[in-house]
């Protein structure tokens, strides 16, 4: 009887879904256009492969009010830009050269449980003060991240401007925590935990980690 029970419990969990980045729909081109309009749930993000030496995107919601400016990168590359408010939008691109775009509902399942060695076990249990880590060229929006109590945001910026504007998870603006011009570090406390994300608003490379603060 137990081992009928424990391969009954086998089958549910070989069978639960496991939650993932689902792309909705693509978008493809050379140059400027328009995309057609593409309706998404809340918690999604733009990503692009661009060749050229400007690539920019404008979000609209499908009646034609802007939205804001998630990418404005210099130079060909990769990139994405995480929105936290769903519903019916379309794109305007100004570009130069050939470029993709992905537009991805994000999931929010945790990834299925591995099975680790006591080696490895050791490693993760110890503690480590980096919640997060982003970089990019230009401006996006990173994926949410959660701290749970105080907490700072550190930077490296290579270009001539870097701003920084912190949102909650279900897109309020909460601050400005950078508006550094010119090359060079910095960082900024944050007393409380939740779940943000940041727009980044810059010229050049950079790196951002979030760091807990005991």
């Amino acid at each position: 009887m137990k081992s009928t029970i424990l391969f009954a419990l086998v089958l549910v969990l070989i069978a639960s879904p496991v939650l993932s980045d689902t792309v909705v729909t693509s978008f493809q081109g050379s140059g400027g256009k328009n995309t057609r309009p593409f309706t998404v749930q809340k918690g999604w993000e733009i990503q692009w492969d661009s060749n050229g030496d400007i690539f920019q995107l404008y979000l609209y919601t499908a009646d034609g009010n802007l939205e804001g400016v998630p990418a404005n990168q210099q130079g060909a590359g990769k990139g994405s830009s995480y929105q936290a408010k769903g519903g019916k939008y379309y794109l305007q691109v100004n570009a130069l050269g050939a470029w993709k775009i992905n537009i991805v509902q994000v999931g929010s399942a945790k990834k299925k449980e591995e099975v680790k060695s006591p080696a490895e076990k050791a490693k993760e249990s110890k503690p480590s003060n980096i919640i997060a880590e982003f970089s990019g060229s230009g401006g996006k929006n990173t994926r949410p991240f959660q701290p749970n109590g105080s907490w700072e945001i550190q930077w490296n910026a290579k270009g001539d401007i870097f701003q920084l504007y912190l949102y909650s998870s279900d897109g309020n603006l909460i601050g400005v925590p950078a508006n550094q011009m010119g090359a060079g570090v910095g960082s900024s406390y944050q007393p409380k935990g939740g779940k943000y994300y940041l727009q980044v608003n810059a010229m050049g490379d950079w790196t951002i980690k979030i760091v807990r603060v005991e």
